[in-house]
C-alpha cells in the first residue's frame, strides 16, 4: 500500500496499480481463511490453507485423536494502572498439521473451549490448562466483590478461581486482593501457591521485578507440599522447566513417575532435560517410557522420537547430517530475524525520508524487496528442513 501510494504520487500510475493489485488476493485469502472444529476433526479451509498445502505439503485437516500438542503463548501490553491487555496465541500440532489461533478472533473462546474438552488435559501445556479452567468457569464469575469484608467471608477455593480469572483477563491489581486473602486462609495449599507463583510472575513483568523472587519461592514451596497430587506436580515441573530450573523440574517429574511410570508429560520433560545434558541414551529411554501412554497420538509421537534418538546414537553419518541440519536451521532463523528488521527499517526510511529525497526512497524499496525475498526463502527452507526432520524420525 505504501509503495503504491508513493509510486502514484510520482505519477507512475501503472506501477502503482500493479502494487495495489497484490492487495486483492491477500484480502481474499484473509477473508476466506478459517479454521473449523467438529467433534472429530479440525480443518483449515480457504485459499491460504490450499497454498500452504501446495507449497509445503502440510495437512489441511487433523483428527482430534491425532493431535500431539497444544501450546499457548501470550503477548502483554501494560498500562500505567498495573493492569495488562493480554493476547493469546494457541498452536495446534500433530500428524503434519499445524495451526495458530489468535484470541483477537471473535470465535476464539468457543473454539478453544471445544478443542480443550475434546483433546483432553495431557496434550495441554500449563498455560493452555489455565485457559481451559478460565473459559470453563472464570468467565462466568461476574460482579466480583471488592469490599474486604465481602472477600473475607468467601471460601478460599472461590477466591482462587476469581483471582485466576482476573489474572488471565489482565486485571492484575484486582487479582492481588483475592490471592492475598486466599493465602491468609490456606497458606499451605499447594495449588494456591502454584497459582500465586504464576500470578506473581505476571505481576513482575509489569509492576515490581522483586516479585520474581517471591514467585520462585511460592513455586518451590508448592513443589514440596504437592506430595500426593501427580497432576499438580507435573504442572509445577513444567513451570520449573520454563524458568530454566532443570534440577527442580527433574525432581518433580521423577516424583510424578513414582505414581505412574508411563505419565507422558513427565517422561517427555525428563527427556528434554536429558537432551540438554547431551545424554541421548536417557532421552531414548524416557521417550520409550512415554510410549506407554494410553493416548494413541502421544504414544506414536513418543515412539517416533525414541526411534530418532536411537538412530542418532547408532549411526554416526546420520548424527553428522542432523548436526549440519540443526546448524543450518539456526543460521536461517537468524537470517530471517535480521531480514525482518532490515525490512522494517527500510520501510520506515523509505516512507518518511523518501518523500523528500527520491534516491533514498528508491534505495529503501530495493532493500525492502531484497529482505522480503530473503525472509520468504528462509521460510521455505525452514519448512523443508522441518519436514525432513519429521521424515527421518519415522
Amino acid at each position: 500500500m505504501t509503495a503504491g501510494s508513493t509510486l502514484f504520487g510520482h505519477g507512475m500510475l501503472r506501477q502503482a496499480l500493479i502494487c495495489w493489485a497484490f492487495l486483492l488476493p491477500i484480502a481474499i485469502a484473509a477473508f476466506f481463511d478459517r479454521i473449523e472444529i467438529d467433534s472429530k476433526s479440525i480443518s483449515h479451509k480457504g485459499p491460504l490453507a490450499f497454498l500452504l498445502s501446495l507449497a509445503f505439503g502440510t495437512n489441511r485437516r487433523i483428527s482430534i485423536s491425532d493431535i500431539e500438542a497444544i501450546t499457548t503463548e501470550t503477548i502483554s501490553f501494560s498500562f500505567a494502572s498495573g493492569d495488562t491487555r493480554i493476547s493469546y496465541h494457541t498452536r495446534i500440532t500433530g500428524a503434519g498439521f499445524e495451526a495458530l489461533i489468535r484470541s483477537h478472533r471473535t470465535s476464539y473462546v468457543s473454539f478453544i473451549k471445544a478443542l480443550f474438552r475434546l483433546a483432553g488435559p495431557y496434550k495441554l501445556d500449563p498455560r493452555s490448562h489455565e485457559l481451559f479452567e478460565y473459559f470453563e468457569s472464570g468467565k462466568d464469575l461476574k460482579n466480583f466483590p471488592l469490599l474486604k469484608n465481602e472477600l473475607e467471608v468467601m471460601p478460599a477455593s472461590l477466591l482462587r478461581r476469581i483471582g485466576n480469572s482476573l489474572r488471565l483477563a489482565g486485571r492484575l491489581s484486582q487479582a492481588s486482593s483475592y490471592f492475598r486473602i486466599a493465602y491468609e486462609k490456606e497458606p499451605r495449599n499447594p495449588e494456591l501457591l502454584y497459582e500465586m507463583s504464576r500470578f506473581l510472575r505476571s505481576s513482575a513483568q509489569t509492576r515490581d521485578p522483586r516479585m520474581l523472587q517471591r514467585s520462585d519461592a511460592c513455586l518451590r514451596l508448592a513443589s514440596r507440599l504437592a506430595g500426593e497430587t501427580p497432576d499438580l506436580l507435573e504442572r509445577i515441573g513444567e513451570v520449573f522447566f520454563e524458568r530454566l530450573d532443570y534440577k527442580r523440574a527433574a525432581d518433580c517429574f521423577r516424583r510424578v513417575l513414582e505414581f505412574d511410570s508411563s505419565r507422558f508429560r513427565a517422561n517427555v520433560g525428563l527427556a528434554e532435560i536429558a537432551l540438554r545434558d547431551g545424554k541421548l541414551a536417557h532421552v531414548a529411554h524416557y521417550y520409550n517410557a512415554a510410549s506407554a501412554s494410553e493416548d494413541v497420538a502421544l504414544a506414536k509421537l513418543a515412539r517416533r522420537e525414541a526411534s530418532y534418538y536411537k538412530r542418532l546414537m547408532g549411526d554416526d553419518e546420520f548424527l553428522e547430517a542432523e548436526l549440519r541440519r540443526i546448524r543450518a536451521v539456526n543460521q536461517i532463523r537468524s537470517a530471517r530475524k535480521l531480514s525482518a528488521v532490515i525490512f522494517l527499517v527500510a520501510w520506515t526510511i523509505g516512507s518518511i525520508a523518501g518523500r523528500f529525497i527520491l534516491p533514498v526512497q528508491s534505495y529503501g524499496w530495493a532493500v525492502m524487496a531484497t529482505s522480503g525475498m530473503v525472509w520468504c526463502l528462509g521460510t521455505f527452507v525452514l519448512q523443508y528442513l522441518r519436514n525432513r526432520r519429521t521424515q527421518e524420525s519415522k
